[in-house]
Order: structure tokens, then C-alpha cells, then sequence
């Protein structure tokens, strides 16, 4: 079900997506002035020549004071003694300068070369605007606030269909064999990001969503934007169970061919939620055979009535198939799901609003950006204004729908420098994934947490909230 679904889910991807002044100088002023006339004492009276003889003779003698006159006192000018002077801290040595060098492949003294590819949906009827000026804006912005350490990205630009393997591969050969670019910044789906991370071995930052098997194989070298598939998963089992749709009932689990070794994992999270699981089953027709995934999908919900189950919880594509099996069915099961593109209802002609769905997702950038938020109107007021382009937002139904990859762009180029600058002067392939590990939380756009750390490759770490579809405008929104 790899094709009909994922090609229009794709097009959910793209389509949905996606912190008084001072007058003094400081010098204190002069110090006050000495004065000039100091107390001097009284001159001897001279005596003469006799008395001299006389005391040269006798041994002389202090003269006693006068009873009753007082001892004369020290003049009241007299000079201050001079403070001890105070002792000069060394000075700190004048830092080293930096000396960037051509540290790796794709890496100069100046600059940075990555491979930034990305989709081409058109063939699906779907207009995302101009990836390449969208991209490049956020890359501009990336440099005009100093590159990574000073030096400076330079793209390489690819384009491919996403259900066209051949195409990626070809994309991926270009960037690493004839441009030997350092690392690929952009947005494949699938396994198709495999071909650097696995076949060639070069850094991937990803903005898509990617499969647990996928950042396995990829030996450490891949990261994403998105969060983790399964950790989204989680949070969607925690979501549903706080509004009283997972403890004590009964689910059946839909995933789509290509989770199919999800399913013991979510059954697990289900039943350590409360829930038991009835059935957990994943689809076998053809990809692109839309009449025989429908037929599949109709026999489960036949078997969910049978079985006494509550609630249907399909997760990543396999929503949109669940929605489309009960409304047929004019069944009143519930049906929990994180498929919030609304191309894959719409595309499939399902209709949300006739099922009784819980839907979760996260916030909706159109959110974020009326709330100014995230970071969202930043990046959209950069590339508005480098590119001359306007993106649509509180648009309904926009062509382009060009709010997402724009989004996307900023996401994907933050992560790379947000890594790539903590790895230091000296950029290497090795010094990236070791900063990787190190890293920690940091700011991204279109989410209040990002993080990575030590065996953590997807950033986001925002929790799914309840969504809502919008019939008038057929699409979800967010209920705060």
C-alpha cells in the first residue's frame, strides 16, 4: 500500500505539515587637587656665639615643656600618606584566531557544500511553491547571521518524484560522486534517504518523518526534524487514553504494509495504556490498488463489529483507509488516528466529519503563526522578503500551498547549523556526529521542543494534541 497511499500521503506531508541609559563613562572622575600650601614647620630662633661653645661642652638636654603648655600639634595640612599602590592583575593573552581549514570532503577554508533535494508533486495536482527559492532563503539566512563558524553554506539543488526510485538514487549519486557535497540537507521519504546514509556513508539531515528500521540502517549518520516515529505513536496512544479512549476497552490496531513490524511495538504501548487488543493487522493488496486496499479495510471493520470493539486505532498512513472502512460501514466505532493530511481524505474522497474521529496531531503551523509563535512568521517574513514570493496563510484551500515546505526549509537548514556549529573550527564528519550527541535542547521552528542526544536522531519532541476537521475548508484544526 506503499504507492496509493504514501504518494497521497505525501502530498499530507507537504500538504499539512507541518523564541534608561547611563551618562557616566565609567571613569570616576579626576581625583581633588592637592593644596599648594602645606603646613611647614617653624624655623629655630639663632642663638649665639656662647651658648653654642657652652652647649658644645655640656651634653644637651630636651628642654621640659612648661607646665600647663599643651605639646604643639601636627599641622592640620599636613600631606596624607600615599596609598600603597594597587597590584596590576596580568593581562589575558590575546586569544589565538581560529584558523578555519579545509577540515573534510565538501569543506573549505570558507565554505560548506550540501546537497539539498527535495520533491516534485506536481504530478499528483499539488502545487508546494518554489522549493528552490525556499531553500535558498533560509540558507541566506543562515549566512547573513554568519554560516556555521564562518564559513558559509553553499547548496547544490535536486529535485525528484517521491515515488520514483530511480530519481532519488540519481540525485544522491550527483550530490556525493560529482559534487562530493558534505552532508545532504533536504526532504526524501521512505528508505530513500538510505542511499547516503547506508550506501555511501555520508551525513543525511532529514525533514521527514522516518521509520525506526531506517535510522537503524543508517548507522547514526541520519537525523531528522521530525520526531520518532514510534515516539509519535506513544504519544498518540497517551493522547487517546487521556480522554478515556484506550483504558478498559477494546482496540483494533491498522497499519499500513510498510509498518507492518510496528504493530507488536503499538500493541505494547496499548495494552500498557489499559487497553487489550482485539486484532492488530496490516494491509497485503497492491500498491496503488486503491479498490482492493478498500475491500481489505472493509473486512477488518466487519471483524472490529464482530469482535465487540470500541475503537479502531490506525496509525501514520493507515488513518485515512480506517476513516474510509467506517464510513462505508456507517459504523459508530471510533477511530483514533494521527492521519491528519488532508489530502489523503480529500484525494480519497473520505469524509472525517461522518466518523466519530479522534485525530491528533500537532499544532498546526497556521497556528503558530497567527500566535507568533515557534518561530513560524520569522521564517515566513525571510522568505517573503528574499524571495518576492507571498506564502498562504488563513488561506482556505491555497495554491500554492506553500506554508509547509516553507516551514520545512527553515527546519531542515537550523538543524544542520545548529549540529554543524557545535562540532567547532575543526568540521568533520566524525566532530558533527560527536556535537550530535551532545547537543541537547535548542530552538527550531515549528515546535516549542526540540532536542538530540546520545542514541536520539529526530528532534522534535512536541506532544500530538486534539485536531479537528473543518468541513467548510476540508482540513483540521487545531481545537486551541
Amino acid at each position: 500500500m506503499r504507492r496509493w497511499i504514501l504518494a497521497l500521503v505525501l502530498a499530507l506531508a507537504l500538504v499539512a505539515a507541518a523564541c534608561g541609559g547611563n551618562d557616566d563613562d565609567g571613569s570616576g572622575g579626576d581625583a581633588p587637587p592637592v593644596s599648594a600650601e602645606e603646613a611647614e614647620p617653624e624655623a629655630p630662633e639663632p642663638q649665639d656665639t656662647e651658648s653654642e661653645e657652652a652647649e658644645s661642652e655640656v651634653e644637651p638636654q630636651a628642654p621640659e615643656p612648661e607646665e600647663g603648655e599643651p605639646e604643639p600639634a601636627e599641622p592640620e595640612d599636613a600631606e596624607p600618606k600615599e596609598a600603597a599602590p594597587e597590584e596590576t592583575a596580568p593581562e589575558e593573552p590575546e586569544p589565538e584566531p581560529v584558523v578555519l581549514t579545509a577540515s573534510y570532503r565538501g569543506v573549505t577554508e570558507t565554505e560548506i557544500k550540501i546537497g539539498v533535494g527535495f520533491v516534485d508533486v506536481t504530478e499528483f495536482g499539488i502545487d508546494n511553491g518554489d522549493h528552490e527559492a525556499q531553500w535558498q532563503a533560509a540558507i541566506d539566512r543562515a549566512n547573513d547571521a554568519g554560516g556555521v563558524n564562518g564559513r558559509l553554506l553553499v547548496p547544490v539543488f535536486g529535485q525528484y518524484s517521491p515515488v520514483d526510485d530511480s530519481a532519488i538514487e540519481a540525485v544522491c549519486v550527483e550530490f556525493i560522486e560529482d559534487e562530493e557535497v558534505f552532508a545532504f540537507v533536504g526532504f526524501v521519504l521512505w528508505d530513500g534517504v538510505l542511499c547516503y546514509t547506508e550506501l555511501y556513508g555520508v551525513l543525511a539531515v532529514n525533514t521527514a518523518e522516518m521509520a525506526p528500521d531506517v535510522l537503524g540502517r543508517s548507522g547514526g549518520l541520519l537525523f531528522t526534524t521530525q520526531g520518532g516515529l514510534i515516539e509519535r505513536i506513544a504519544s498518540l496512544v497517551n493522547a487517546a487514553k487521556a480522554d478515556g479512549l484506550i483504558d478498559g476497552r477494546k482496540i483494533q490496531i491498522h497499519a499500513s504494509n510498510d509498518d507492518e513490524s510496528l504493530l507488536g511495538p503499538v500493541q505494547e504501548l496499548v495494552e500498557a495504556a489499559g487497553g487489550t487488543v482485539t486484532r492488530a493487522v496490516s494491509g497485503t493488496a497492491p500498491p496503488g490498488d486503491v479498490p482492493a486496499g478498500e475491500a481489505e479495510v472493509d473486512v477488518w471493520i466487519e471483524r472490529a463489529e464482530a469482535d465487540g470493539v470500541d475503537a479502531v486505532l490506525a496509525f501514520n498512513t493507515a488513518g485515512y483507509g480506517a476513516v474510509g472502512g467506517v464510513e462505508r460501514a456507517g459504523s459508530d466505532l471510533a477511530v483514533i488516528t494521527d492521519s491528519v493530511s488532508k489530502a489523503g481524505y480529500v484525494e480519497l474522497g473520505y469524509d472525517p466529519s461522518q466518523v466519530d474521529l479522534y485525530a491528533y496531531g500537532f499544532p498546526t503551523l497556521q497556528d503558530y503563526y497567527n500566535a507568533g509563535e515557534a518561530g513560524v512568521r520569522e521564517c515566513v517574513e525571510n522568505y517573503e522578503t528574499r524571495s518576492g514570493n507571498i506564502v498562504n496563510v488563513n488561506v482556505p484551500n491555497p495554491r500554492p500551498n506553500n506554508l509547509p515546505p516553507t516551514i520545512r526549509s527553515c527546519r531542515g537548514v537550523e538543524l544542520f547549523v545548529a549540529i554543524a556549529t557545535a562540532a567547532g573550527p575543526v568540521l568533520t564528519q566524525e566532530s558533527f556526529l560527536e556535537a550530535a550527541r551532545g547537543l541537547g535542547s535548542f530552538d527550531l521552528t515549528g515546535t516549542t521542543s526540540a532536542s538530540l542526544g546520545e542514541g536520539k536522531y529526530s528532534a522534535d519532541n512536541a506532544p500530538l494534541v486534539r485536531l479537528y476537521w473543518d468541513s467548510e475548508n476540508s482540513e483540521f484544526v487545531s481545537g486551541n
